[in-house]
């Protein structure tokens, strides 16, 4: 009697399976990657790839096109809100035109250190910032942890704060990165990422921000950058994003899976973030890229607290959503409300 009722168990446990999968409609999902595989975005998006398909056994398939050249990850965004795309991975100013909220991510210091980072993108902040994305018909289901921002040039060593003074710096379509360079000294011009190597290597603009992993992914070295400064102004944070509404229209099952899948691929992306970093500036390093940190970065991190917050608090929403996810990241709010 005792073996029937395992058997019988064992048996329900199955066909409670079989039709979860049969629930489960075979499809392809098509994810666009704003940089080359070789950089952060390659561990999310194999990583989310790896997961699914195995979850799903095979029956829902992923597609990875990576930094398409031309490829304008804002541009990737908007098709994913509208449905013409399934998901896609880029940085968050690039997410602003269509998020504003989600640019608090953008504010200049807003974190020290990786740690930090991923206070901000977990936990009470992580549902805080999928509340703004869900406000544009987009639901976050990874970050992608890609380093600090470090600036490079073709024109000389950048080492304290009069030495960006009047360089064209290349920057993403963001309010709040054009109001950084632009109070830092620089010339600031919105290009679209995936025109950035040829806008260097034809001398439109003298330099660009990325992490390592990405500068070296993307072969900025063969396009004039000879010279990188290491700050600490603006830790990169780069969405997988997925349309809402087609999100909310698969099966409850799916919806787990893709959930699971992309916290599995923000685990592996911050698993990884150090190790890419640490690799990149070694081999950088060997290439022959000079690298050089600030004498005087208190002055730029005071230029960003005592300027940028004030002139941009109003695109990203306001003092009141700034104060909302900085207590949601467990932190003193940042000014008195009007």
């Amino acid at each position: 009697m005792r073996f029937h009722s395992i058997f019988l168990s064992v048996s329900a446990l199955l066909l409670s399976a079989s039709i979860a999968f049969a629930e489960i409609q075979p499809m392809e999902l098509t994810v666009t990657l704003g940089d080359p595989e070789s950089a952060e975005m390659g561990v999310v998006g194999n990583a989310f790839k790896e997961y699914l398909e195995k979850a799903s056994k095979g029956i829902v398939r992923v597609h990875l096109i990576y930094a398409e050249d031309g490829q304008d990850e804002s541009m990737q965004f908007h098709k994913v809100q509208i449905g013409k795309l399934d998901m896609a991975v880029g940085g968050i100013p690039n997410l602003e035109p269509l998020c504003r909220k989600l640019g608090v991510l953008s504010l200049p210091y807003l974190f020290e250190n990786v740690e930090q980072a991923e206070r901000g993108t977990t936990g009470k902040a992580a549902v805080l910032l999928n509340s703004y994305a869900l406000e544009s018909g987009l639901r976050v289901l990874a970050w992608t942890y890609s380093g600090f921002r470090n600036i490079s040039n073709s024109r000389h060593p950048i080492t304290e704060l009069k030495d960006i003074r009047k360089l064209r710096i290349r920057v993403p379509h963001s309010v709040v990165m054009l109001d950084i360079y632009h109070n830092f000294g620089a010339l600031p011009s919105s290009v679209a990422w995936g025109m950035t190597y040829k806008a260097l290597e034809h001398d439109f603009v003298d330099g660009q921000c990325c992490s390592y992993s990405m500068f070296k992914a993307m072969k900025f070295m063969d396009a004039g950058q000879k010279y990188l400064t290491e700050l600490h102004y603006c830790y990169l944070l780069q969405p997988l994003v997925i349309n809402e509404k087609f999100f909310s229209n698969v099966s409850p099952e799916l919806q787990k899976m893709i959930v699971d899948a992309g916290k599995y691929a923000q685990q592996q992306s911050l698993k990884r973030q150090n190790e890419m970093e640490v690799q990149a500036k070694e081999q950088l390093q060997a290439a022959g890229l000079e690298i050089a940190t600030l004498t005087d970065e208190p002055a730029w991190r005071a230029i960003a607290l005592e300027k940028v917050w004030p002139e941009v608090a109003d695109a990203v929403g306001g003092k009141s959503v700034i104060n909302a996810y900085l207590k949601a990241c467990d932190r003193p709010v940042w000014a008195a409300e009007d």
